[in-house]
């Protein structure tokens, strides 16, 4: 019988530079799991976002971390969720899920740097917070950062390893300024928002409430960005785990010690989505006699965001490259840089695709009306949350499939209960996603364009699938002898 060290997926000579160690997973996960939007986002609910948070966490974050931590461990390989696809199912399936973990990126880098762009301007002031609806300074500004991450992402993680430590202090100092200075506005002026039992209950639209939930699952997903870069991480069997395990903690403080920081602050009516944290930690930080901090909050908010692109579009790139390696995508894909390392090709093309789908959402028209920025960014998220949960449900199935069926890898798990744990954590997180995957239809409230959402939503998403089926016929077709 094998062992598992005699995998020839797992042990065969990386071609790629193995650079990242512990410190380096712990930031890769902060800067591209933990987005600060999310916290404004659910405080609007008020209280009640707690409980989403709680339940999020344990139905969600609980069964992704424990996946991603046992299949890393076991083969950490690259590619991550596309390479245990691939293992579990076959390349096919491995093909599908490979491509929608690359393509749900090609969303997520315009979301994320949208936000970004918005909160850059508070550095200059309110007179220039109008510009944030502005179609030609959101183009330019996320097509400038968009490139800048390709450029850095084609020099290697050896070159830009330090922009997550810097994107992770630029995390951890607005979401500590809010922490404190929330404990100070409750110690000196008392709650803004009531607390009682009765407010930790959801109200208001019932799918309004429901279309939140796949948004604060969606705010813990991103664990397994290490794992896609199995082969550059040094000891990546005992890495991986800890650094999933050590970010888990981190995002998991942020978020709902942020939340509740922001309800003490301020009303949750007064919160807007894309700029709202800011403008709290500006005003809490004014009752406490620290005013002018809107300006250094917003420049580290965009930081962090534009840390987190960079961060998932270097690592999103070696999902071309793995899946290349294994034939179904075209052979340029698997080329690397002759002094980088790095799969300079697949990261070219990920620019340009995403370059695409950015302007096609902000400057499309349907039925006369022409999408507006804010629509544009959220079209852009629930895109990326639809595609992205597909490879989590593979990712579930196949952590089923590997940890019942297969026999060459060791007995123990990372999760408590064994194998039974591990069952019953892929249950809850396959409900979780299905779950999430069907409110991603329900539209944002306040869409003015019901219409305009939905066609983006179905039509760009029917897209992409054609796409793939074409890129996977043309790979097999470059290949056929």
């Amino acid at each position: 019988m094998p062992t598992f060290d005699a995998d020839p997926l797992a042990s065969s000579p990386p071609r790629l530079r193995q650079t990242l160690t512990v410190w380096d997973v712990v930031t890769m996960n902060v800067v591209a799991v933990v987005t600060l939007r999310w916290i404004t986002r659910a405080a609007r609910m008020g209280p009640a976002s707690l409980v989403l948070w709680a339940l999020a966490w344990l139905v969600f974050f609980v069964p992704l971390a424990s996946a991603v931590r046992e299949l890393s461990s076991r083969y950490p390989e690259q590619g991550g969720i596309y390479a245990w696809t691939r293992r579990a199912f076959g390349p096919t399936h491995g093909f599908i899920c490979g491509w929608c973990l690359w393509v749900n990126n090609l969303f997520y880098f315009p979301s994320m740097l949208l936000f970004a762009g918005a909160n850059a301007l508070l550095i200059f002031g309110g007179r220039y917070a109008a510009l944030a609806d502005s179609h030609l300074y959101s183009v330019a500004f996320v097509l400038a950062m968009l490139w800048a991450s390709a450029a850095l992402g084609v020099a290697g993680f050896r070159a830009g390893r330090w922009l997550n430590t810097i994107g992770a202090l630029a995390i951890w100092v607005p979401a500590g300024l809010l922490i404190v200075c929330g404990s100070i506005a409750a110690a000196t002026s008392g709650s803004a928002t009531s607390f009682a039992p009765a407010d930790f209950v959801p109200r208001g639209e019932f799918w309004g409430t429901l279309s939140l939930w796949s948004g604060v699952c969606f705010a813990f997903s991103g664990f397994e960005v290490s794992a896609l870069v199995g082969q550059e991480v040094k000891a990546a069997r005992r890495t991986i785990p800890r650094g999933v395990l050590l970010g888990g903690l981190l995002a998991t403080i942020i978020y709902t010690a942020g939340t509740a920081a922001v309800l003490v602050a301020i009303p949750s009516a007064a919160l807007s989505e894309r700029t709202g944290l800011a403008d709290v930690v500006s005003q809490v930080a004014g009752r406490a006699g620290l005013g002018g901090l809107s300006a250094v909050a917003g420049g580290l908010l965009a930081l962090g965001m534009i840390a987190g692109s960079a961060a998932w579009f270097a690592s999103a790139g070696r999902v071309p490259f793995a899946v290349g390696e294994d034939g179904g995508f075209p052979r340029a894909f698997t080329r690397l840089h002759a002094r980088f390392r790095t799969p300079h090709l697949a990261l070219l093309a990920q620019g340009i695709a995403a370059s695409g789908l950015f302007l096609v959402s902000v400057f499309l028209t349907v039925a006369g009306a022409r999408t507006t920025v804010q629509e544009a960014y959220d079209i852009l998220v629930n895109l990326t949350i639809l595609v992205y949960f597909v490879p989590y449900l593979y990712l579930f199935l196949s952590l089923v499939k590997l940890r019942t069926q297969r026999t060459d890898a060791p007995e123990e798990t990372h999760v408590a209960g064994g194998r039974r744990g591990l069952l019953l954590a892929a249950g809850a997180g396959i409900a979780a996603t299905v779950i999430s995957l069907v409110l991603v239809f329900v539209p944002p409230a306040g869409t003015g364009n019901v219409v305009n959402y939905e066609v983006n939503v179905i039509g760009q998403t029917a897209a992409l699938v054609a796409c793939g089926l074409a890129v996977l016929w043309w790979a097999r077709r470059e290949r056929r002898p």
